[in-house]
């Protein structure tokens, strides 16, 4: 999926309304000083640590990963909820915030590595959540072919699934291809104006290439828009960007898979009967959606759907649910992740 900053403005993550929320659900968000700093830096390889961050008690541990250029911040809301009923973490990938550098392909490969060394260093767990959204779904799919028996439950949300794209089989091909090369060509340009230290905090972007957090009078979410915005500026964080896109979606083979998109395919078995949940947001229901989507998209939408109904009937214990929401359904329904949350937690306990 494409980055959060092209699609959503992260203020409304951190300001929202109470009104967003179903009653049963929390308004409480964790504090923005907890974002200003590093929380605990877990050495993964060495001279190399990740940023992860982890509030309550209780097995099994809930894992978090996010989307593109999306970090621990993304969570903000959820993780204060789970809390309240197991330990609930979240960290940066490499590259990220406070996380290390590595100079490295960031392929979901790398980030599977990545997460089970920080779940054995950090003593997460024997058996732990993964609660992937965007492309970090795809990553804690990924996670779960590889390391099944480290696995509770699983929740994907709104989840990237990878298109093959070759001349032969993908119908308009050209066209989804070149929009595929703007894509990256922007993506792209953000790295370059990076390096060259175009990026500015407090001036105007124009490539969009840093999140919009808009006017923030509270002066301590005024702060972590300043300190988020300045890490986002760093070279190396918009080359990480870049590279997990090009990843994710850049065809290198014959048969049209991307790298990630060949990693899945390699790797993809049968979950048994480990809790699984699949949230897909149903962006042209949502209240936000103006137009009319062209049949092109729709058909696209068909397609990821099926795809993602498979994944489902992978584990006998797999659910499906489909929501109107934009991408960030942490966001537009956060009831609805907290109840999928809740349902995998609950269903992994009985199990074990």
């Amino acid at each position: 999926m494409v980055r959060g900053r092209y699609a959503r403005k992260v203020l409304l993550i951190l300001g929202m309304a109470a009104s967003t929320f179903s009653a049963a659900a929390t308004t409480e968000q964790l504090p923005a000083s907890a974002y200003m700093h590093p929380q605990q830096l877990v050495t993964v390889a060495p001279g190399r640590r990740l940023n992860l961050y982890c509030v309550g008690t209780g097995e099994p541990t809930v894992l978090f990963d996010s989307g593109l250029g999306d970090g621990t911040l993304i969570w903000r809301l959820i993780q204060t909820d789970i809390a309240k009923t197991t330990r609930a973490c979240s960290y940066d990938r490499a590259n990220y915030f406070y996380s290390d550098n590595v100079q490295r392909s960031a392929t979901a490969q790398a980030a599977v590595d990545d997460m089970l060394a920080l779940i054995d260093k950090a003593q997460l767990g024997q058996h732990v959540i993964l609660v992937g959204h965007s492309r970090g779904g795809l990553n804690v799919r990924l996670f779960a072919y590889e390391h099944a028996d480290r696995v509770a439950g699983l929740v994907m949300i709104d989840p990237t699934a990878t298109e093959q794209l070759n001349l032969v089989a993908t119908p308009h091909f050209v066209q989804k291809y070149e929009n595929y090369l703007h894509m990256g060509q922007k993506l792209g340009n953000c790295e370059q104006l990076a390096a060259q230290h175009q990026l500015l905090v407090d001036g105007n972007d124009p490539s969009k290439c840093l999140d919009d957090f808009g006017v923030q009078t509270d002066p301590q979410e005024n702060a972590l828009a300043v300190a988020t915005r300045s890490m986002e500026t760093r070279a190396v964080f918009q080359g990480t960007l870049f590279s997990e896109r090009q990843n994710l979606f850049y065809p290198i083979n014959n048969d049209g898979y991307s790298t990630d998109g060949l990693s899945i395919a390699q790797s993809e078995r049968s979950l048994g009967d480990i809790p699984l949940t699949v949230i897909v947001a149903n962006g042209f229901k949502s209240k936000s959606f103006k137009g009319t989507p062209t049949p092109e998209i729709l058909k696209f939408f068909a397609w990821r759907e099926d795809e993602l109904r498979k994944v489902v009937d992978e584990s006998t214990s797999g659910e499906f649910v489909e929501v109107a929401s934009g991408h960030y359904i942490q966001k537009d329904r956060p009831d609805v992740v907290l109840a999928a949350i809740h349902r995998v937690v609950d269903v992994s306990r009985s199990q074990h």
